[in-house]
C-alpha cells in the first residue's frame, strides 16, 4: 500500500480515496466543526460578506471545549491518516493547521486558480525551485457532496504553461477564474478523502453549499516550523491520549 500511495502522489500530486471515512467517524467531527463554524460566522460576518471562503485554527479556537479539541486531535492522528502521511513524506510529516472551506457569501464570486506558494513572498524563480523539494499537503474531507476541486495533475513538481501562469497571476488579459485546458475536476462526496499538494495549480469549485474540513501537513523542516502556531498543537497532557507519531 505504501508504494502505491507514494507512487501515485509522486507522479500526480494527489490521491482520491472514496468512502474513506465511515458515517460514525464523520458525525463525531461534524458536530464539533459545525459548532466552530457557526460561532466563527457570527464573529466574522463582515469578513465573510467581504469575500472570505475559509477559516482556520480550529484546535486553538475559543469556540470549542477542551474535550472537543481532544476529539479533533484524535481524528487527525488516527492510524489511517498517519499511514498516508508516512507513505508520502520522506522523513516526518508535521501537522500545520486545520481549515474549513465553504461557499462565498456572494454567490457570483469567482473562484481562482492558484498555488499556495505564490502567497509566501518568494520570487517566481524561488517558487520554481521550492516546489521540487518541499511538501505541503491538504487532506480534504467533505462533509457534504460538492463539486470538489479542479487541479492540474503533476504541477506539484512542474511549473505552469504560459497560459496557466498568466491566468493565476492575472496577466495579459487573463483572469484567475478563466478555464484552463489541463484542469481535472474531482467531485467529492461525504466520506471521501482527497489528498493534494498545496504547491500544485488548483482551485476550489463553489456551489452546493460546500462544507469541507481540511487537515494540513508539511515537511518537518526549520522553514516550515517558523509558520507553526504551537497553540494549534496538543499539550503534553493531551498527547497521552493520542497516536502522537504526527506530533
Amino acid at each position: 500500500m505504501k508504494t502505491n500511495i507514494y507512487d501515485h502522489y509522486n507522479d500526480l500530486g494527489y490521491l482520491y480515496l472514496d468512502n474513506f471515512f465511515s458515517e460514525k467517524e464523520l458525525q463525531k467531527i461534524e458536530i464539533i466543526v459545525n459548532k466552530f463554524h457557526n460561532s466563527w460566522l457570527k464573529e466574522n460576518h463582515k469578513y465573510y460578506q467581504s469575500g472570505l471562503i475559509n477559516s482556520h485554527s480550529i484546535t486553538s479556537s475559543k469556540f470549542i471545549s477542551k474535550d472537543e479539541r481532544l476529539e479533533v486531535f484524535k481524528f487527525i492522528t488516527q492510524d489511517k491518516i498517519f499511514t498516508i502521511t508516512h507513505s508520502i513524506f520522506p522523513d516526518k510529516a508535521l501537522f500545520l493547521n486545520t481549515q474549513l472551506f465553504f461557499d462565498p457569501f456572494d454567490k457570483n464570486q469567482n473562484n481562482y486558480w492558484h498555488r499556495d506558494i505564490q502567497y509566501t513572498g518568494m520570487s517566481i524563480d524561488e517558487q520554481k525551485e521550492k516546489i521540487k523539494t518541499q511538501n505541503v499537503l491538504h487532506f480534504r474531507i467533505p462533509l457534504k457532496p460538492e463539486s470538489g476541486i479542479e487541479l492540474i495533475p503533476a504541477t506539484h513538481k512542474s511549473w505552469d504553461l504560459n497560459e496557466e501562469q498568466e491566468t493565476r497571476l492575472s496577466l495579459n488579459g487573463r483572469k484567475p477564474s478563466d478555464n484552463l485546458q489541463r484542469g481535472k475536476t474531482i467531485s467529492l462526496n461525504r466520506g471521501d478523502l482527497l489528498v493534494f499538494s498545496a504547491n500544485m495549480i488548483h482551485r476550489g469549485l463553489y456551489g452546493n453549499d460546500r462544507f469541507t474540513f481540511d487537515i494540513i501537513f508539511c515537511d518537518d523542516s526549520p522553514g516550515f516550523r517558523n509558520f507553526i502556531d504551537l497553540k494549534n498543537h496538543p499539550i503534553q497532557e493531551e498527547l497521552k491520549f493520542l497516536n502522537n507519531k504526527l506530533f
